[in-house]
């Protein structure tokens, strides 16, 4: 799942995962409709911007997922104040990215999450 308020930047997210061989579910822009799909969609990993518009960031979202789900949660954010990475860093996501994020280190993180979710080894 991807949450990502730019709709620019969602729809280059998702067409960069797609073409790295992801599954991915339609891009949300809001914490409320990531809490939403959480359950429809069942997602893997959940892509988060820490700075969503709206009433909750990435952070308060990132949180009520906690409460709902063990889902792995990577951020990735525009920039970061250490205020900001200590209350990201609180919730023990997988990584935290600042953008831009290289594809290959997002595939990388995808990657690694979902073999330490599953487990397995992944090639």
């Amino acid at each position: 799942m991807l949450v990502e308020d730019e709709a620019v930047t969602a729809l280059a997210m998702n067409l960069a995962l797609e073409s790295m061989g992801f599954t991915t579910a339609e891009p949300v822009a809001t914490g409320h409709k990531a809490l939403e799909r959480l359950a429809i969609d069942r997602p893997d990993v959940v892509l988060m911007d820490i700075n969503l518009t709206g009433e909750m960031d990435g952070i308060d979202t990132a949180c009520h997922i906690r409460r709902r789900s063990s889902v792995p949660i990577i951020f990735i954010s525009g920039y970061c104040s250490g205020e900001v990475l200590a209350r990201a860093r609180a919730l023990h996501p997988a990584a935290i990215f600042v953008k831009p994020v290289r594809p290959e280190d997002l595939r990388g993180a995808i990657e690694a999450t979902a073999r330490k979710s599953c487990g397995s080894n992944l090639e």
